[in-house]
């Protein structure tokens, strides 16, 4: 019997392990089955909201979910199937976000851009003290219509309906119980977040030494410009007030360098500054790292150099033919005087025999006419017709100077020995000399100099040596205004062209409203109407716009002749004629020593008998 007792009770636990069994795997699946339930219900509950937001408030648009990662995945794909269902629409779609809680949104949703969503409706599914801090997330701040559905109490409920108001008190708004028809409308669902700044005030990182968009006039150091109007004008109508900073705290305007942003920028990234009225280039760089407002102008960026010297006066008198009509006419003049020296060898008189037709051109008397050459006469009426051209462009030569050839196109700047500069503060120009990335950068590698000193760069423009790399409108008001300068062109072909405007801080509040109207000035003309002032309170004519053509008193343009001739004008003619006296003087002492005259002698006498032979 002993030895059959292991064997009994094994069988007796393999018995009750069996009688066990069935309770066991029904407990399991009723545990399933209550998961599965409360999944579904889960999933149920959220595409019934989803279906009253199409019904009623968001119809005629199409939903883009954001899903926590923390959902069943058999959730998340239910969801995903339900909104693939519905076609996209034309209208701006709705951003959806399903989170469980306050920190589940925290961690996962964090890194969202969420300034691209226009339209954005949070949804928490759990209850939390903090869920409406959600609202407050600064990623979320410049969302233009923005609510927040959450559950009011542990308890299952409907969901309370929240929205956030930046600027007025009480900034959290209350909106109501979720239901469809509580919310009908889009307008309901989503009110104006920004119907008003509610007398907030901005602070404003500013430079005020920005003509003509921000500067100090001189004659009451009153803060001006194209910014400063279009600012004054939208704090009145927007209802809100502002400080301003006269400068950088580190006298840049605003470059990344290692992942940081310096100067006037990086006080609105990294300090409690909304936004800058200075008139920053809208490069792609400061477009991912900043919002940007509607462009005030568009400019270009373009080399400024030194306009050539004219001319030495004393080559007026060369200037009316040009090189190769002086070298036409001397080999005229030469192949000419073979000729008459031909003529008087085949003739059988001397060299000065024939020289009779011209000396009419050096004003000489002659002992006696020779007989009529039709050579001579096509030879004095060519001298008169060289003469006449020579006088009509006389007089053009005193009437407009002449300069040298210019640098016109970027090609013949690259070719040439001139070197680029432009001041290292920070700006996006000086940032783009230093990218040897662009190919016309990099052939300028070794040939180009960045100063601390904006004042180095316009000596070192005006020695010659240097071009000059700038905005157009910014660089020439002060060459022509700041430093009183004449001598400077502007290179007709450009680098690059940017919008031109002001600077929000990444999501700001309030700035769609701003910039809708910016856009509404625009539209109207106004823009125009306060540069075209401000150029003119400058000194800055359209003329001087136009890239410094030589315009008196705007880009240091000679002008035109004013005034009667004065003795620096016939250098040209005086230095000829003291020439001329000397070599006069010269051969009169020859001919006194020598006893000669270079003058023609009368023929001798002829024979009484020649006479008598003659006169029969």
């Amino acid at each position: 019997m002993l030895p059959k007792f292991p064997i009994l009770l094994l069988l007796l636990l393999i018995a009750v392990t069996c009688a066990a069994a069935p309770s066991g795997l029904a407990g399991s699946a009723a545990k399933l089955s209550k998961s599965t339930t409360a999944m579904n219900e889960k999933t149920r509950f959220i595409v019934e909201i989803l279906e009253q937001l199409v019904r009623s408030p968001a119809r005629n648009r199409s939903l883009q979910l954001h899903l926590d990662p923390a959902l069943p995945a058999a959730t998340k794909d239910a969801l995903m199937m339900w909104s693939n269902a519905y076609s996209p629409s034309l209208v701006a779609p709705l951003h959806v976000v399903i989170v469980i809680s306050y920190s589940s949104f925290s961690v996962t949703f964090s890194h969202l851009v969420a300034y691209t969503f226009s339209h954005l409706l949070l949804v928490n599914l759990e209850f939390d003290r903090n869920a409406t801090t959600l609202l407050m997330q600064p990623i979320l701040s410049g969302v233009r219509s923005l609510s927040l559905l959450t559950p009011v109490s542990v308890k299952p409920g409907p969901l309370a309906t929240y929205t956030f108001l930046p600027f007025c008190s009480p900034r959290l708004h209350y909106l109501g119980h979720w239901s469809q028809h509580t919310f009908p409308t889009w307008e309901s669902l989503f009110p104006d977040r920004f119907p008003s700044t509610c007398q907030a005030t901005f602070r404003l990182a500013t430079w005020i030494n920005d003509e003509p968009y921000l500067y100090r006039r001189q004659r009451d150091n009153k803060t001006v410009g194209v910014s400063m109007t279009l600012l004054q004008l939208l704090a009145n109508k927007l209802n809100f007030s502002y400080t301003m900073t006269t400068r950088s705290v580190d006298g840049l305007w605003g470059t990344e360098e290692n992942g940081e942003w310096n100067g006037l920028l990086g006080m609105i990234q990294h300090s409690h500054y909304h936004f800058t009225i200075n008139s920053f280039l809208h490069t792609e760089e400061r477009l991912d790292a900043f919002d940007v407002a509607e462009p005030i102008t568009y400019e270009e960026v373009a080399v400024f150099l030194q306009k050539p010297a004219p001319l030495p006066k004393w080559m007026n008198l060369v200037r009316p033919f040009p090189i190769r009509i002086w070298g036409l006419l001397t080999v005229t003049l030469l192949l000419a005087s073979g000729c008459f020296v031909l003529q008087a060898k085949v003739g059988g008189r001397g060299w000065n025999a024939d020289m009779g037709p011209l000396r009419a051109i050096l004003g000489q008397s002659s002992p006696y006419l020779t007989e009529p050459r039709l050579f001579a006469g096509l030879w004095l009426l060519i001298c008169f017709v060289l003469t006449a051209a020579y006088t009509s462009n006389l007089v053009g030569v005193f009437t407009k100077p002449a300069f040298p050839p210019r640098l016109t196109t970027l090609s013949q700047l690259l070719n040439s020995e001139k070197r680029l500069t432009t001041p290292d503060v920070g700006t996006a120009t000086a940032k783009f000399l230093k990218d040897e990335t662009v190919p016309f950068i990099r052939a300028f590698r070794g040939r180009v100099d960045l100063y601390t000193n904006e004042s180095q760069c316009v000596a070192a423009t005006m020695r010659g040596t240097h071009g000059f790399l700038g905005s157009t409108v910014y660089t020439s008001i002060i060459f022509a205004n700041k430093y009183k300068l004449r001598n400077w062109y502007r290179l007709e072909e450009p680098f690059n062209s940017y919008g031109k405007g002001w600077i929000y801080k990444k999501n700001m509040p309030f700035k769609e409203e701003m910039n809708k109207y910016i856009r509404k000035l625009k539209e109207a003309g106004l823009m125009d109407f306060w540069q075209k002032n401000e150029y003119e309170a400058l000194g800055y004519t359209a003329e001087g716009k136009s890239g410094g053509k030589g315009v008196d008193g705007v880009t240091g343009g000679m002008g035109h002749l004013s005034g009667p001739l004065t003795t620096s004008h016939l250098q040209g003619h005086f230095t000829l004629l003291s020439l001329a006296w000397a070599l006069s003087t010269f051969l009169f002492l020859l001919e006194t020593i020598h006893k000669k005259s270079f003058c023609y002698s009368l023929p001798p006498s002829l024979p009484v008998s020649d006479t008598f032979t003659l006169s029969t």
